[in-house]
């Protein structure tokens, strides 16, 4: 049986070891098995057969170990006694292979929409963005729940969050898939920044950060991954954008965050006309709903009201520069 038709065969759910084996395969370099390669030879049927072996199997998969069991099923099952948690236990630690797994459903879905029916395609892209932000809650809550777990889930997840979101190359912006997508994402790195500016509790603790490794692991592995593709980073900016618009960002620490994650984006010396943009949006909004005075001067939030108003200036005196 040739290897084409082996992986058509893995896409299911009594293949699952099988179908995550090709996947690994695919990222090998030495292995001759290319997914890239093998997709475009698919026949027609072969393609729609195999986007509906993949939805099919996703829908499975997630029915049988539904999401709400990566974060609560090993602590249920402990109870009140003080048991050891075999790695089988800790569902969360699948969240690279749902990843993959969401990757080759996405690009699927998204590559040969034109095909499919668009009640069907719009069903499937509403599945994958609600799954996907429940990944990016479970990353978070393993952060929360046990720091070190959660870093080690971060780095174990970051390649096939990269993945992911390469698939945005299949559709255009403000698509149901890129609004679900980067909202979950953007939404993610504001409350984690903004969480973390409101533990501090001291003036000297404000800091501007300088490198995605300034920021709490969730954002860290957010930004670092999504600073790797110029369309995708653009993508983000949108959604940060439209986040400031729709006015859902209402806290100074999340406007703190906001200002944080295009200092760091600044660093990539690009997208200097979007980061102004955002930036002048950002000063807009504190300027009218902020009046820390300064006999306010002892308190957290006008620190961290100040460190922001420096931050926005930093970002925009370069941009307001002649022949920037």
């Amino acid at each position: 049986m040739s290897k084409r038709k082996q992986f058509l065969e893995s896409v299911h759910h009594e293949h699952v070891q099988d179908f995550l084996d090709f996947i690994r395969l695919h990222k090998d370099g030495a292995d001759p098995f290319d997914l890239a390669e093998v997709l475009p030879e698919l026949q027609r049927s072969q393609r729609q057969e195999l986007w509906e072996r993949q939805l099919k199997l996703l829908q499975h998969s997630l029915t049988a170990h539904p999401p709400e069991r990566w974060i609560t099923g090993a602590e249920e099952d402990a109870g009140d006694m003080e048991v050891e948690i075999s790695e089988e236990q800790k569902g969360y630690m699948c969240t690279p292979h749902v990843l993959a797994l969401l990757t080759e459903v996405a690009q699927g879905c998204l590559s040969h929409k034109a095909e499919t029916q668009e009640d069907q395609s719009s069903l499937t892209i509403r599945i994958l963005t609600n799954i996907f932000q429940k990944v990016v809650e479970i990353i978070a809550h393993r952060l929360r729940k046990d720091k070190e777990e959660g870093q080690e889930l971060c780095c174990s997840s970051e390649e096939a969050l990269y993945d992911f979101l390469l698939v945005t190359k299949f559709t255009t912006e403000r698509s149901e898939f890129i609004t679900g997508v980067f909202s979950s994402l953007s939404a993610a790195v504001i409350i984690d920044i903004s969480r973390t500016l409101q533990k501090i509790s001291h003036v000297e603790e404000m800091l501007t950060p300088e490198t995605v490794n300034d920021l709490p692991p969730l954002s860290n592995t957010i930004l670092k991954v999504t600073l790797k593709s110029p369309a995708v980073t653009m993508f983000f900016l949108s959604e940060i954008s439209s986040s400031i618009e729709s006015e859902v960002i209402d806290s100074i620490t999340q406007w703190a965050a906001v200002t944080h994650i295009l200092t760091i984006i600044k660093q990539s010396d690009a997208f200097i006309v979007e980061l102004k943009e955002i930036a002048l949006s950002v000063r807009r909004q504190i300027q009218r709903h902020y009046n820390i005075t300064a006999e306010n001067s002892a308190n957290i939030q006008r620190s961290i009201y100040e460190s922001t108003v420096r931050m926005l200036n930093d970002i925009l005196n370069p941009c307001q520069q002649p022949n920037s």
